[in-house]
């Protein structure tokens, strides 16, 4: 039960509160604040909270936490909202829903505020006259937005404060028709004003009306003889007619729309955006959320549209919700009102192509969250060692794990791969490439033996230490020829498992069947990035095998090419083509190869290349 000397003293301080709008903050006996919430009235939304036999699951577990109250009154509710969201950011309170990535997202810049403006990636807001357009939640997609901006738009890239006193000499990219070159003078602030409008329209998405007046543009320039002008805006044209062919058109009446769809697992969810503009679908935005396990959606939702949609810089026309976040956003609608001078229409749509849309954002929050949390999990490699050692029965933390995997071309040039992990990670150096010597065709078992015999034995002839597990690409005859290498060298000891490929199953020496864990579980996560990279490892290494060989049979039997020329003309070359492909010519350029010698070369090529099947 609730200490009763701590629900009066909060009941004092609840009778001062009077019925001020304002937010309140809930804290524990530690004195840090565990929510904050607002009221249009304080007193009786305080209130409210002491009642121990609340209905709601989320009140009833603050109940138990709550030890002291603070609050701030304002003049209204929607001064609350704004408030209300500040203190969520700066205590991050357990119960309250929030987005838990606080850090600044990037924008889009347009400099508006200069006479030849550009275009940068920025995380600062100013107030000073410039268009910012965003925020992106991956820096990548915004880094993307402007590298596509500045290969559809001849727009200034360099920092340089314009109009220069004296004009300079223009840069590459005035050269390359990918800049038009304000520094040198010779472009009016109108004519370059005109570019930057049709790139505000382009980051707008009114990327049907800007080809229209592009359109219109490069008619009129045509006529007028401008054929050059005309030109620029053609290509201009095809890009973003290019780029728009891309995008899905998922409305007939070409509104600026926002998808919003959640996922959530416990006190983790993923809230993802899905932007229609013009009718087009446009991009995909992502926002993890923490603080869900006491929350339904519609306080997750009320929550986002706060510290979201307060935050942009262009508002979509309709914002399409789940109908489980159905509820009252007066209040933040009046506030969204106020800021913009327009305000958004939110819709519930219960069937019909929205309703597909929805669930479309909805697949789309539970595959991000699902990565979310897996690379969460994976960012600690601890955790997936950890896991391979309990469920192993490994003696020790495997913090040395090595993998070997076998690559042949339909069993030519077998070539084995060992790669080494340590604390969970690639460790180059211990990485090593093996030729078979005592095998041919296709005998990956023989060839596992061979590999895991000879690198015991060096390990052990250098006195280097052995590693905590080591993993073999195949099931269970590849991995009993494994233990047997070992077994030989008095070493059965080490830790030894075989991953097949087909099921993600794993082997244990002498046990007939294989046991399956959680293929998402970082474990396993761990073990196949090892399987995979001795696998790219080792082909790359056939690769290159198989290329020197092919290389080196068209020269072996031509007469005077010995094994100093034979490298000069393979480095030269470098390709079996570019071999058999050259020309007496291009022959003769080889260090130490002479015109009889050339045509000696080119004539055997010729005469093997006629004898080749096809």
């Amino acid at each position: 039960m609730k200490d009763t000397l701590v629900l009066k003293t909060i009941q004092e301080k609840i009778k001062n509160l009077g019925s001020l709008p304002g937010c309140y903050l809930w804290k524990n006996q530690m004195g840090q604040v565990i929510y904050v919430g607002k009221a249009l009235k304080l007193q009786s939304r305080v209130r409210s909270y002491l009642n121990p036999n609340q209905k709601d699951r989320k009140t009833r577990a603050l109940f138990v936490e709550l030890y002291d109250l603070d609050w701030i009154a304002t003049r209204t509710e929607k001064e609350a909202l704004l408030l209300e969201a500040t203190l969520i950011k700066k205590y991050n309170p357990k119960f309250n829903v929030r987005l838990k990535d606080d850090k600044k997202y990037p924008f889009l810049c347009v400099s508006t505020s200069e006479d030849y403006p550009m275009v940068i990636l920025t995380r600062k807001v100013k107030d000073n006259g410039d268009r910012y357009f965003g925020p992106f939640t991956d820096v990548k997609a915004a880094r993307d937005t402007l590298e596509l901006i500045h290969r559809i738009f001849p727009i200034r890239k360099t920092k340089l404060k314009l109009p220069l006193p004296k004009p300079q000499r223009p840069c590459l990219n005035f050269h390359m028709g990918r800049c038009l070159g304000p520094c040198q003078g010779n472009i009016t602030k109108e004519t370059y004003s005109e570019l930057v409008e049709e790139i505000l329209r382009f980051l707008e998405g009114k990327k049907e009306r800007l080809v229209a007046d592009l359109k219109s543009a490069m008619v009129s320039a045509s006529a007028k003889m401008e054929y050059e002008r005309a030109g620029f805006l053609k290509q201009r044209i095809e890009k973003i007619n290019q780029l728009r062919e891309k995008q899905t058109v998922v409305s007939l009446d070409g509104g600026d729309e926002d998808i919003l769809g959640i996922s959530r697992r416990d006190d983790e969810g993923q809230i993802v955006i899905l932007e229609v503009r013009g009718g087009r679908l446009e991009g995909k935005k992502s926002f993890p959320l923490s603080g869900l396990s006491f929350s339904d959606d519609e306080e997750a939702f009320t929550s986002f549209l706060r510290d979201y949609y307060l935050n942009v810089t262009l508002l979509p026309s309709i914002v399409f919700l789940p109908i489980s976040a159905k509820g009252n956003y007066d209040v933040f609608l009046e506030a969204i009102l106020e800021k913009f001078g327009t305000s958004i229409k939110l819709k519930f749509p219960e069937m019909g192509p929205k309703k597909s849309l929805l669930r479309l954002a909805e697949k789309n929050a539970d595959l991000s969250l699902t990565e979310r949390i897996l690379a969460t999990k994976l960012r600690d490699q601890t955790v997936a060692m950890k896991e391979l050692q309990e469920k192993l029965n490994l003696p020790t933390l495997p913090r040395t794990i090595e993998c070997y995997d076998i690559s042949h071309f339909q069993g030519s040039s077998p070539v084995a791969s060992g790669v080494m992990f340590v604390e969970g990670k690639p460790y180059k150096s211990g990485y090593r490439h093996y030729k078979m010597r005592g095998y041919e065709g296709i005998n990956d078992p023989g060839m596992i033996h061979e590999v895991i015999a000879r690198r015991l034995s060096h390990l052990v002839n250098e006195e280097e230490p052995l590693p905590d597990l080591i993993v073999i690409d195949g099931g269970l005859t590849q991995l009993s020829r494994a233990a047997e290498a070992a077994n030989a060298l008095d070493l059965g000891h080490i830790p030894m498992v075989g991953l097949a490929k087909k099921r993600e199953e794993i082997y244990f020496p002498g046990e007939k069947h294989p046991y399956s864990f959680d293929i998402h579980s970082p474990m396993m996560r761990l073990l196949r990035n090892l399987r995979d990279e001795a696998h790219r490892f080792g082909v790359t290494f056939q690769r290159l095998q198989r290329k020197k060989k092919a290389l080196k049979s068209i020269l072996d039997d031509i007469p005077d090419i010995g094994a100093s020329r034979r490298k000069s003309i393979l480095t030269y070359f470098q390709s079996k083509k570019k071999v058999t492909d050259a020309t007496r010519s291009e022959l003769e350029k080889v260090q130490g190869i002479g015109p009889v010698l050339a045509e000696k070369i080119y004539t055997n090529i010729q005469n093997l290349k006629k004898i080749e099947p096809k």
